[in-house]
């Protein structure tokens, strides 16, 4: 996971883990106590539908510019 923890992504998970799952941080820290969970069904969708549903408002962000940088090089 240490890859991830540069991205600018990564503190968004965090706080899908914290506030669905109530999971504190995403680094594993090699120990099994930590690094393992058990969660609910429901929690896990909670989850799911949190990055989910950013996913789809920072695609549509992302969509939204470009189409006005396009609209702007076409004038």
């Amino acid at each position: 996971m240490s890859n991830i923890t540069n991205d600018e992504r990564f503190e968004l998970l965090e706080m899908i883990a914290s506030d669905a799952l109530g999971i504190t941080s995403l680094e594993a820290t090699g120990k099994l106590t930590a690094d393992f969970c058990v969660i609910g069904v429901e929690q896990l969708a909670r989850a799911l539908e949190s990055a989910y549903d950013l996913g789809l408002v920072t695609g549509y962000r992302l969509g939204s510019r470009s189409a006005s940088n396009d609209a702007g090089l076409a004038a």
